[in-house]
């Protein structure tokens, strides 16, 4: 693993414990772990693992905030050799007549300004650095057609897919890799508001008769992580059990 301190946002979701987990079970890596209000989930992970884990707290919602995590990041380990980008709301369905603007807005300061923000912070730095990393988390509903009720969710991935090709175009003569994950439905607490008769639904029409657990995403990650991906750039890969291809 060429990265050596790894930012995760979003770090107390279940898939970012899981791949700060893995991460130090299987690098040698400092993990830099966001979290807002989960934040004891990292103190236990800590408790665990020790001074690999920073935990780190900031409102990414709050572009104040997340400026303000910039600099601790940069009086902690200068620049972030690897970014991992995870947070959202959890995802709800709701007809398009009944749009929240106010929260698709917060949600979009929390995926995309927030991000926009980090990398103008960190990405002239990393772009120098030999091995350097930024992994976005997108979703399966940016590929074919999107599922219903769930605009503002495809609305938000669907930007944060074009802010990922941006950069990894005006990067790409750049020591930096930028690339995305689009997983299927994830079993988590992120889907706490989905009714549950969907989500077995959804499992039920996979090809392997479940939603994916936070554990099939790690090796994909793991792999963007590495000198293993130097020669993929600006991709979305989805982990969707051939849902997509």
């Amino acid at each position: 693993m060429a990265t050596e301190n790894i930012l995760i946002t979003g770090a107390s979701s279940d898939i970012g414990l899981a791949l700060a987990r893995h991460l130090m079970e299987t690098t040698d890596a400092t993990v830099l772990a966001h979290s807002f209000s989960s934040g004891q989930r990292i103190t236990e992970l800590q408790s665990e693992f020790g001074q690999r884990i920073v935990p780190i707290a900031a409102d990414l919602s709050d572009s104040a905030s997340v400026l303000k995590m910039a600099e601790e990041i940069k009086a902690i380990c200068g620049t972030p050799s690897g970014i991992v980008h995870l947070p959202a709301l959890p995802v709800s369905y709701q007809r398009f007549t009944k749009f929240d603007w106010e929260r698709f807005q917060t949600d979009f300061n929390i995926q995309i300004r927030s991000a926009v923000v980090l990398l103008q912070k960190f990405l002239p730095v990393m772009a120098k650095l030999p091995g350097a990393r930024v992994v976005f988390m997108l979703s399966s509903a940016v590929h074919g057609v999107p599922p219903k009720y769930m605009s503002m969710y495809a609305t938000v991935k669907y930007a944060q897919l074009g802010l990922m090709r941006s950069l990894a175009a005006d990067y790409a003569a750049t020591h930096v890799r930028i690339n995305s994950i689009s997983p299927g439905m994830v079993d988590t607490r992120f889907l706490r508001e989905v009714p549950e008769m969907a989500v077995q639904m959804t499992a039920a029409s996979n090809p392997l008769g479940r939603n994916a657990t936070p554990a099939d995403l790690l090796g994909v990650l793991s792999l963007l992580l590495s000198p293993a991906s130097d020669y993929m750039h600006g991709i979305d890969i989805p982990v969707a059990a051939g849902t997509v291809m």
